[in-house]
């Protein structure tokens, strides 16, 4: 029996290494399909006109200029790149204005219909009322050409309300019950001890809701009619696909000043994500496995 369990021992050793080797290489060629094409991005955003031209795919950079951000800054891309920065900040503030007290308040049990209205919360998970109706009910509210209709009909997602819910919900109720026999209303309670305990859970859905309102394109298309209000991620698609011509002045873009505006629409994202970095993990895991 000894001797049986030495070679099973060894041959779960033996799997357990090779298992080790192919799953090592996977995650590399896994990181390799996503760090490539951003370096590619970095190394043409910062290449002169000649290298560039004919469409190379660099991954060694040949030469250095700033020259094409330059370009960028200043060029009509550049509003549009203000007018995502409002959407996601304006946006960010509202949806957690809303989504927060949403949460704390399915979080408490003795909220009258909570099952009704946690019911209603996820059946907006499973069913889309379609885009028609959608457009309708924004053109009927006067919204149509209005930076509105890229925040305001979006401004809540029930995936982030769940997730706020779960994590208020592992909140010890006797730090409530002691809130309230000291006199604290509800407001007091949300402000004072919930939010600063939910810190971890908050930054999470912060850095969800500005990476969406940030990558808004299709509301865009579909409400704006005014190109002066275009976001940075519709005009980038323009110049990718359509734009062949030059930032307003008749000369051909070259791929250089393309990367240029692709990573200045990265930026945002990559200064945000440092801050809250260390509260994103373990908000996300408390708040998605909480009942």
């Amino acid at each position: 029996m000894a001797a049986v369990s030495q070679h099973r021992a060894i041959k779960e050793s033996t799997s357990r290494k090779v298992f080790n080797v192919f799953n090592r290489i996977i995650m590399a060629l896994i990181c390799l399909a996503v760090v490539v094409p951003i370096w590619n991005v970095l190394i043409t955003s910062v290449a002169v006109d000649q290298d560039v031209m004919g469409n190379t795919y660099l991954l060694i950079p040949h030469s250095f200029t700033m020259e094409n951000y330059n370009r960028v800054l200043h060029s009509g891309y550049m509003q549009a790149f203000r007018n995502s920065i409002f959407v996601a900040v304006i946006g960010t503030l509202l949806s957690m204005v809303i989504s927060v007290p949403m949460g704390y308040a399915l979080s408490r049990k003795e909220l009258v219909g909570r099952s009704f209205f946690m019911k209603v919360l996820t059946f907006t998970m499973v069913f889309d009322v379609g885009i028609m109706p959608f457009y309708i009910v924004v053109r009927s509210l006067g919204m149509i050409n209005s930076m509105s209709s890229i925040i305001v009909p979006v401004a809540v997602s029930t995936f982030n309300v769940i997730i706020i819910k779960n994590y208020m919900t592992s909140i010890p109720v006797s730090l409530i019950e002691s809130a309230n026999l000291d006199g604290a209303n509800d407001f007091t309670i949300l402000f004072r001890i919930i939010i600063p305990l939910s810190v971890s859970i908050i930054a999470a859905v912060v850095l969800f809701y500005f990476v969406s309102y940030w990558n808004r394109y299709f509301e865009v298309i579909m409400f704006i009619n005014d190109s002066r209000k275009y976001t940075l991620q519709v005009v980038l698609r323009g110049l990718i696909f359509e734009a062949d011509e030059a930032l307003g002045g008749g000369n051909y873009v070259y791929n250089n000043t393309k990367m240029a505006v692709m990573v200045l629409g990265m930026l945002p994202v990559l200064i945000i994500y440092p801050f809250i970095q260390k509260h994103f993990v373990s908000g996300l895991m408390v708040g998605s496995v909480k009942e």
